[in-house]
């Protein structure tokens, strides 16, 4: 992670804090981190592998018309590909029942360290800039229990990106007296398509113009 992007984090989470302090019961922060494995494809080849962090603060209330909001930084630093991506998500609960709840909203991304190198010349480039995307999210509750089946959806195509970042998984919550500790874990993958990642010998093309990073996470939430 950057320090700008942990500075924005910070920020933005006391401000979350003080705000959840003055506001009614129903107002809700969560934060929360996870550990990414993942392994990255770059023109349809399979490049490196690392362990990365994702970190995240989010705040949820009951005011009309004023959408949830989630704060999330993700970072990806290869050989071939690299990128910080900071996401701010603005949302709406859709539908909320006992088993059932689910968001629609958009996810704004700001893609700074960004890196991409053509595997036939070494050539690399930037491609820094801001995106956009929908973003949707499903959580299903296993009855009787306090396991959910998770997933997550942000699908854009803006500035000359089109961008997908998917997450599917289940998740363990653990109520305290007036808080909740939830551990989470399954796959997530980002997937960004550019001709900007064209790779390519005399009238040949080197795969498909985009790279990826995907894998298995594990990660814990506090919500209070």
């Amino acid at each position: 992670m950057n320090k700008t992007a942990l500075a924005v984090m910070t920020a933005v989470a006391m401000s979350m804090a003080s705000f959840s302090a003055m506001a009614e019961e129903s107002t809700v922060v969560k934060v929360g981190a996870d550990a990414w494995w993942i392994e990255t494809e770059v023109n349809e080849i399979d490049r490196d592998k690392e362990v990365t962090p994702s970190v995240y603060v989010a705040i949820e209330h009951d005011y009309k018309y004023v959408p949830n909001a989630r704060l999330r930084t993700t970072g990806v630093d290869n050989d071939y590909m690299a990128f910080d991506k900071l996401d701010l998500t603005l949302y709406y609960p859709i539908l909320s029942r006992d088993l059932l709840h689910f968001d629609a909203g958009i996810t704004f991304s700001d893609l700074s360290n960004t890196k991409y190198k053509n595997a036939d010349n070494g050539q690399i480039k930037d491609f820094d800039g801001f995106i956009w995307a929908f973003y949707g999210y499903a959580e299903i509750t296993v009855p009787d229990t306090n396991f959910d089946i998770i997933g997550e959806m942000n699908f854009g195509d803006s500035s000359g990106i089109k961008s997908t970042d998917l997450t599917a998984g289940v998740q363990y919550r653990m109520p305290l007296k007036e808080s909740t500790i939830t551990f989470r874990g399954g796959y997530r993958a980002i997937d960004l398509e550019s001709d900007e990642f064209k790779a390519t010998t005399t009238n040949t093309i080197l795969g498909k113009p985009f790279i990826m990073a995907d894998g298995f996470f594990l990660g814990v939430e506090y919500s209070f």
